[in-house]
């Protein structure tokens, strides 16, 4: 009867293409032969790990250096620890290992190699490090429509491109969409594709939910079936907040966003002022890719034909002070939900599942900067209570800084940042706060 871990390996390697290899020294296959390490191992030694970019529930991601190329590169370290007895996640990872190898576009991060030890798998792919898109919009000087259908455009590219291989994303938002590199006229690349599926022909849908609450598409959470219109749904999404800078839904709940897409004609409010320089064009766009029924709502090529995205007359005003308002708030939100979230993932990883018996330090904290929650605690904890007012409305600043929440992780962020901000900075959580931390508005299972 052949162990749990020698069955996760035979169904991961079904299938899978062979990754980029090197010769290896003969001595260190040797040595890996001894160990127990698979063959594939002696690659790791082409790299060298620097510091950790991302953390979920089966392992994190780390930058690295490729030594044969002198490239920086993005791994994904996942812990077969984790994955052991989870069918689902390991089909995830399988999935993803063998869209991310037939996908290749300008505008969609590359797959490199992948390798693995006794402990884990390791995803290499293509590092952006042009920061994300609206990290990267805060830093401008003037931000217009015509920037924005420059953005637009390349994801779309890169959905059409997705959808004419039968690949949905399913998880289209901002963070994962970043810039190659910091040049003003870097490329933009789609990332992230762990609950991408590969669709079996054009029709074919989807039954199990995930995605991102906020960028979801009403047909995923309802579980009626799912395809490509969902991708399509998330650039509405996008696109809206990218004009704004901040969400069209504040909903904390599955029941609320349904209710907010339906209680009047569209499913989004344009609101003054913020709407007020933008042309009739954005917004007719925007209301195309949030069509309720997915039937129809526009292919990626048909939006690439859209009046907005080819007339030469869109609005050239500037529109950054607007959307800073906006994005500002969301960003300081999201440095104090991700400092709190990523060391607590990594925390666990280490303590549940230790370093393996592989000895290798792939799995490290980032040390916190108690500057990174500075400037948040006020604002969330006046929301908080305010929220709490019988009654109490809220003013504009706070509705936008509350459509970025859920209730879980509001009430999570106000406790840790306002009440314990020794524990934050120390990487810990209090037990009644533990399922808080996990990503409560990016429901990446498939339950």
């Amino acid at each position: 009867m052949p162990k749990e871990s020698e069955v996760i390996n035979s169904e991961f390697h079904v299938d899978v293409q062979d990754p980029e290899r090197l010769n290896g020294h003969p001595v260190a296959k040797f040595i890996n032969k001894l160990s127990g390490q698979p063959e594939s191992y002696v690659n790791r030694t082409n790299y060298i790990f620097g510091r950790t970019l991302g953390a979920g529930s089966f392992g994190v991601v780390r930058q690295a250096r490729k030594l044969s190329t002198n490239e920086d590169v993005a791994i994904k370290i996942l812990l077969k620890k984790a994955l052991q007895g989870n069918n689902v996640q390991l089909q995830m990872l399988y999935e993803e290992l063998s869209i991310l190898q037939k996908l290749s576009h300008p505008n969609i991060v590359s797959f490199k190699d992948w390798f693995e030890s006794k402990d884990k798998f390791y995803i290499v792919t293509q590092l952006a490090t042009g920061g994300e898109l609206f990290d990267r919009i805060l830093s401008r000087g003037k931000f217009t429509e015509v920037d924005a259908v420059e953005i637009i455009v390349q994801i779309l590219g890169a959905v059409e491109y997705m959808h004419s291989k039968n690949v949905v994303h399913r998880d289209l938002k901002p963070e994962n969409v970043l810039y190659v590199d910091k040049s003003e006229n870097s490329p933009l690349v789609i990332a992230d594709f762990g609950i991408a599926k590969q669709l079996k022909g054009e029709e074919d849908l989807i039954y199990k939910a995930a995605g991102s609450l906020g960028y979801v598409a009403p047909e995923v959470l309802t579980q009626d079936g799912h395809g490509k219109p969902c991708d399509i749904w998330s650039i509405g999404v996008i696109t809206y907040t990218l004009l704004c800078g901040y969400s069209p839904f504040i909903a904390e709940s599955v029941e609320g966003f349904m209710e907010e897409c339906t209680a009047s004609r569209y499913p989004v409010t344009f609101h003054m002022p913020y709407w007020d320089n933008i042309s009739i064009d954005a917004k007719r766009f925007i209301l195309k890719a949030l069509r309720l029924n997915p039937a129809d709502r526009p292919t990626a090529t048909e939006l690439l034909d859209d009046p907005w995205i080819t007339s030469k007359r869109v609005e050239t005003s500037n529109i950054l002070p607007d959307v800073k308002k906006g994005f500002s708030l969301r960003k300081k939100l999201r440095d104090a939900i991700e400092i709190v979230k990523l060391n607590n993932r990594i925390k666990r990883l280490r303590n549940m599942y230790s370093l393996g018996d592989d000895g290798d330090n792939d799995i490290e904290e980032n040390s916190l900067n108690e500057s990174l929650l500075d400037g948040v605690t006020h604002s969330l904890d006046d929301l908080r209570l305010q929220s709490q007012k019988k009654g109490g409305e809220l003013t504009e600043e706070q509705m936008i800084l509350k459509s970025a929440l859920t209730k879980d992780a509001f009430v999570q962020i106000v406790k840790a940042a306002t009440k314990n901000k020794h524990k934050v900075l120390a990487g810990e959580e209090e037990d009644d706060s533990k399922k808080t931390l996990h990503d409560d508005r990016e429901s990446k299972s498939e339950d």
